[in-house]
């Protein structure tokens, strides 16, 4: 029942002059019979619920009761008021949601008498109500339903009538108890409020629905896991069965491992990971996982009539059993291994807090030869420079972090993308190139027992810094996709880095939560995702001296870059070329392009104030020219240091877009954006077009060109032509920028030399060494102590 609406009503009832069924004489008989007051005690309070035009508060007033009455509506209270009859006192009060007990009397604090008429059935919590107006009574005192009784109504009325099921109930809590017909209504007297401890029952044998049982996930000591052939079923499966009645899950876990497997384990050694809830033939399944890798015995068939072999299969090449494989069992290792599995139909999971068991880790020869191979091959081309990242690098096993690839995939010396936009079909997660994390290890400066903050998750680069920093640092891992989370979590247990590392779901934009940063900042802070700007959250969580390593994008080119905290600046240590997965959450950034008419073409502006594109589609349709440099570069040559120099140093600069393969007037690169600037509705593209080639040794030459458009795309292409120039001439192979990182909001004064980046939370000044630099003038703040870091 909705009491506001009911009040509502009962308001409108009485103020328009209605009334209500007023006391039969019958009921009066009754109450006087069974209610009268005896000598002495005359004035004896009463409690009238639901009194409507006050009718029964009178009757009770003349009797002798001192009389409280009590309605939802405030017109009915106004007419009570308006009688003033002596010995009635009104209040008005929702009986279902107010404070009942503030009516109770002064003194005593207690009612020898409480009627309520006409209004039980419209209660929703009767047995609520009913106790709480019991626990106003005096030792003695009475509670005294009326209520219009169903059978002696039509259907119609129903709502207002109670059975004698109901009335029934009603006097369940009460140890004596009086019932009268009244002219259809049912006059109840209960007396003595029972507060008897609740006991229980069950209901009579239900029919079955659901079906629960324990999947045991069990590996050996190369990592394997073990699964059995059920040949009625033409399935694989893991060692699993029905929960007996009382048995716990555990208990399920070891029994079924025993019976099926004849593998025995110890109660303390399981793991119970979640539950999962899905249907099958109409029942609803629940199947606990339990996760077990210490044990006894060899898989032997014990139940042959279920299963006929046991085999142990390496996680990765489950991915691609010939057979097969049982639905829950998949979705009890997609539990374990999160992604291991592909489109394994879904089930509603509900995690379980992490438990204290702690899980053997093991894995197969080859990976450990493998990893050996992978850090061989980074030492060797100078990545892993230090005894420190080769012993990290040759302990954490990547492969246990990347169930869902070979191991050949997982230790190739090559990023792995995890998750996938499910539209773009863009990479939104990954785990990045051992070379590339081992340029970001070096640049962090990492020493043992440092404090590490890491923005991103996975848990392999995590684990990584935890061999470098030791058990006395600490590392904190903030993630902010739900699933990789839950991957983080997961891998850190399976390879024992959970209590080494603490994964936290948030968004890394905003730095650490507060309660886990250290009392002077952390030491170093990683982050693992492109982000573009630096949130001044970061700058804030640094100690003073520490390194913050971010793939920063400036201009629309990623770059690793290492930076060092002095004071509220961060000056750059090391720049090289990278590519990581976008950040999501507050620092995530949108990448469409601003279209140009219907040319196909758009443009992106990166971090230059966006101009209009007025006139720029006829621009391209007139055609333009052509202006070479007489600049090249050889097919192997990098000249990433060209991109920012164009990115940082040009008014206008921008990125083009579009498809390279459709006709147009833009020469667009295969798989980028072609640099470029507006200049009014003039716009010049940078492009490149080969010149020789060295068959022998496979090597190109290419030349760098401008094209211009429009009215003005002679003085664009001359501008970007020059600036090409300029680079080649002064800066390519000699120069890489100092970034120095400054408070958004910094007056141009306090600024160094260079070319100024404006983000929302910073300040970026690129300067050039040899251009931009006047006098080796640098930011004026104190220098921190010195790290090992990368310069």
């Amino acid at each position: 029942m909705n009491t506001t609406h009911t009040a509502q009503d009962w308001h409108a009832h009485y103020d328009a002059g209605r009334d209500f069924s007023p006391l039969t004489d019958t009921e009066k008989s009754i109450l006087t019979e069974h209610l009268a007051l005896s000598e002495g005690t005359q004035g004896a309070r009463a409690l009238e619920v639901a009194c409507g035009t006050g009718e029964l508060a009178r009757f009770l007033a003349a009797a002798g009761y001192q009389v409280d009455a009590v309605d939802w509506a405030q017109s009915a209270v106004e007419r009570v008021a308006a009688a003033s009859e002596e010995g009635v006192v009104c209040h008005q009060l929702d009986i279902t949601g107010g404070d009942l007990s503030s009516l109770a009397p002064a003194g005593t604090g207690r009612y020898r008498l409480i009627t309520m008429r006409r209004a039980l059935a419209h209660l929703p919590d009767r047995t609520r109500t009913v106790a709480e107006l019991a626990a106003l009574l005096d030792e003695d005192g009475t509670l005294c339903v009326i209520t219009p009784h169903a059978d002696r109504h039509p259907q119609e009325l129903r709502g207002i009538c109670l059975d004698d099921a109901e009335i029934d109930l009603l006097a369940d809590g009460w140890q004596h108890t009086g019932r009268f017909d009244a002219d259809g209504s049912a006059v109840v007297l209960l007396h003595g409020p029972r507060t008897d401890p609740v006991t229980y029952n069950e209901k009579r044998t239900p029919k079955p629905a659901a079906m629960a049982g324990v999947a045991v996930v069990v590996t050996n000591e190369h990592g394997q896991v073990l699964l059995g052939w059920n040949p009625s079923r033409a399935v694989w499966e893991l060692p699993a069965g029905k929960v007996e009645p009382g048995e716990a899950f555990e208990v399920t876990a070891v029994r079924e491992l025993g019976e099926e497997a004849g593998l025995h384990a110890r109660l303390e050694s399981v793991l119970l990971l979640g539950t999962l809830c899905d249907s099958t033939h109409g029942f609803t399944r629940i199947t606990e996982i339990a996760r077990i890798t210490d044990y006894t015995g060899e898989p032997t068939v014990r139940e042959p009539e279920l299963i006929t072999r046991w085999e142990w299969h390496t996680p990765s090449a489950v991915r691609h059993l010939p057979q097969p494989l049982f639905t829950a069992s998949a979705q009890a290792l997609n539990t374990v291994w999160p992604g291991l599995l592909p489109d394994v139909p879904p089930a509603h999971r509900t995690p379980r807090p992490a438990g204290d068991v702690a899980l053997k880790f093991a894995e197969p020869a080859a990976a450990v030869r493998m990893r050996e191979q992978l850090v061989r091959d980074l030492t060797e081309a100078g990545w892993t420079d230090t005894p420190e990242l080769q012993r990290a690098f040759t302990v954490v096993p990547r492969h246990a972090f990347l169930p869902e690839q070979s191991l050949a995939s997982a230790y190739a010396n090559e990023a792995v993308a995890t998750v996938f936009d499910e539209d773009t079909g863009r990479s939104m997660s990954s785990v990045s190139q051992p070379e590339m994390q081992a340029v970001m290890l070096r640049r962090a400066g990492l020493r043992p027992g440092d404090n590490v903050l890491e923005i991103g998750g996975g848990g392999y680069n995590a684990s990584l810094i935890a061999e470098l920093v030791g058990p006395a640092g600490s590392v904190v891992c903030v993630e902010i996709d739900p699933y990789v989370h839950a991957r983080t979590e997961r891998f850190l247990a399976e390879t024992g880095y959970a209590d080494r590392v603490r994964a936290i779901l948030g968004d890394g934009t905003h730095g650490a939560p507060g309660h886990l940063i250290p009392e002077n900042g952390f030491d170093a802070i990683l982050i693992t995702v492109a982000s573009n700007d630096v949130p001044w959250r970061w700058t804030e969580q640094l100690a003073e001296g520490g390194h913050l390593v971010v793939p920063l994008r400036i201009g629309g080119f990623t770059r690793a870059v290492g930076l060092r905290k002095q004071g509220p600046v961060l000056v750059s240590t090391a720049i090289s070329p990278c590519g990581f997965v976008p950040m999501q959450g507050a620092g995530r950034w949108d990448e469409t392009p601003v279209p140009i008419g219907d040319t196909g073409y758009g443009i992106r502006w990166e971090d230059t104030p966006p101009a209009p594109l007025d006139g720029l589609d006829r621009a391209l349709a007139e055609g333009g020219l052509e202006l070479w440099t007489g600049v090249t570069v050889h097919g192997d040559e990098s000249f990433e240091d060209l991109q920012l120099w164009l990115a940082t140093s040009l008014s206008g600069f921008c990125r083009m877009e579009g498809d390279p393969d459709r006709p147009g007037p833009v020469r667009l690169p295969k798989r980028s954006g072609a640099a470029a600037i507006v200049l009014g509705r003039s716009l010049a593209c940078l492009m490149t077009e080969r010149r020789e080639h060295d068959e022998p040794n496979g090597t190109s030459t290419w030349e760098f060109g401008v094209q211009g458009f429009g009215p003005d795309g002679k003085a664009a292409a001359d501008t970007l032509a020059a600036a090409v120039r300029a680079w080649d001439q002064e800066l390519r192979g000699q120069a890489t920028p100092r970034l120095t990182v400054m408070p958004a909001g910094t007056p141009d004064s306090a600024l160094p030399a260079g070319h100024v980046v404006e983000k929302t939370d910073c300040r970026i000044v690129v300067t050039w060494p040899g251009r931009d630099e006047v006098d080796g003038s640098s930011v004026g703040q104190p220098t921190a102590p010195e790290r090992s870091d990368e310069q």
